[in-house]
């Protein structure tokens, strides 16, 4: 017996699936960092060559991807959300130093504990007043002095934490993960960042499947909870940007609704019996 389609998520034609958008009307990753919220939230980092030796790429596939981390501004401290590949570790420094003050206390938030989110930590405290690292799952994480703040979320699940004086986030526990991951909303600014979901925005368009290859199990589950939980995270809370660890940034609170929907319809149509 089939698998219908779960109630509040309507099949998309391709064409619409694969939205389209013009190259002036997508963000430009030059050497940042890029406003993404009004100045309250940067993206830092930089691009890569996606093809087939980088583990998400899908097959056939060939072009330029950023590769980001994310500094939400606070009035007293700032918060960066991932600490980038080590491949823009001097680039990644150098947008942190036209940011933050000499001085200003910063604090670290890891949505997974995997390679590129993790792996320039060491680097950004030597330079940096680095006051904590916040971070899920059991895996040690690189480290110098700062505080280590374990955090657990239940999937399915948000937790508020005020991650530095003055910046209160909400931590996401999504269904969409291999590891235990976070996803960061940031209730001031509207902005969601999504870590490894989220992915498959391009300068040329939108197709939610080509963020998908990460996520083989899916072949073999009932993946409509999943589903319901990606347009549940974005839905609920009137998203007015999504901010991926890797693929371009969409913005605008209906462009941000039609991904969540796009995204969760090629989740369903993945999923096994």
């Amino acid at each position: 017996m089939g698998i219908g389609v779960p109630r509040g998520i309507h099949v998309l034609e391709p064409a619409r699936r694969a939205m389209k958008r013009s190259t002036a009307e997508a963000p430009n990753f030059g050497s940042g960092p890029d406003p993404l919220a009004g100045g309250r939230i940067h993206r830092l980092g930089g691009d890569i060559l996606l093809d087939e030796r980088v583990s998400w790429c899908p097959p056939g596939v060939r072009r330029r991807q950023p590769v980001s981390c994310y500094l939400v501004r606070g009035r007293s401290g700032s918060v960066l959300v991932d600490t980038g590949i080590r491949l823009h570790a001097d680039q990644i420094l150098r947008q942190l130093d036209r940011l933050l003050a000499p001085g200003e206390p910063l604090s670290i938030v890891l949505t997974r504990t995997e390679m590129e989110c993790c792996l320039n930590l060491p680097a950004i405290e030597a330079r940096f007043s680095v006051e904590s690292v916040w971070y899920t799952g059991g895996i040690t994480v690189p480290r110098a002095a700062a505080a280590a703040r374990r955090v657990s979320v239940e999937p399915g699940s948000s937790l508020e934490v005020e991650v530095i004086d003055g910046v209160v986030l909400e931590f996401v526990s999504p269904l969409l993960r291999l590891l235990p991951t976070l996803w960061i909303f940031d209730p001031e600014s509207g902005v969601l960042l999504t870590s490894d979901a989220f992915t498959h925005g391009t300068d040329a368009g939108a197709d939610p499947r080509d963020g998908l290859r990460k996520f083989r199990w899916f072949t073999q589950a009932d993946t409509r909870p999943i589903a319901h939980d990606v347009l549940r995270n974005v839905r609920n809370r009137q998203v007015a940007a999504i901010g991926p660890g890797y693929g371009v940034p969409f913005t605008g609170v209906a462009e941000c609704a039609r991904e969540a929907e796009g995204l969760a319809v090629a989740i369903f149509e993945m999923g096994g019996r």
